[in-house]
């Protein structure tokens, strides 16, 4: 809860980037949240979009976009190198997490009044979550090519 309340905090920080200047970028409260693996051009971009909503929107899709193809890739090549019933173990957590991402990113638009607020932090997480289910499927990765 407190990493969610973080986060909106960090987009509404967007407003007050402009006039303060010697404190945190944007871009910099977000990475002191963000998992590693997300991209050093989402933070490019995010400190490029300043305040505009709109603009940071765009940054966002964009970093999705990475992290799906990055998620995608990963499970492919697992996928690649498990049979049997790890195969379809993978499989089955891999639906299982999907359903979790829906479910969350349902209840997450819930507690944010402000629907602006509320479409940038819930694409927000689900970017952060993206990128944390490909970093799961990276060390999976590792172990199956060490099988």
């Amino acid at each position: 809860m407190h990493m969610v309340k973080t986060l909106a905090l960090s987009f509404a920080l967007v407003g007050f980037a402009a006039t303060a200047s010697a404190a945190e970028s944007t871009s910099q409260v977000i990475r002191s949240q963000a998992p590693q693996g997300i991209t050093q051009s989402f933070y490019a971009c995010v400190d490029k979009a300043g305040s505009d909503q709109g603009a940071l929107g765009n940054c966002i899709n964009a970093e999705k976009a990475r992290q799906d193809g990055r998620l995608n890739t990963t499970y492919k090549a697992l996928t690649s190198k498990l049979s049997g019933k790890a195969r379809d173990n993978l499989v089955a957590a891999e639906r299982s997490w999907l359903a979790l991402q829906q479910a969350s990113n349902t209840f997450e638009a819930s507690l944010y009044p402000d629907e602006t607020i509320a479409d940038l932090q819930v694409a927000q997480s689900e970017v952060f979550r993206l990128c944390e289910r490909a970093n799961a499927l990276d060390k999976y990765l590792t172990v199956a090519n060490d099988l």
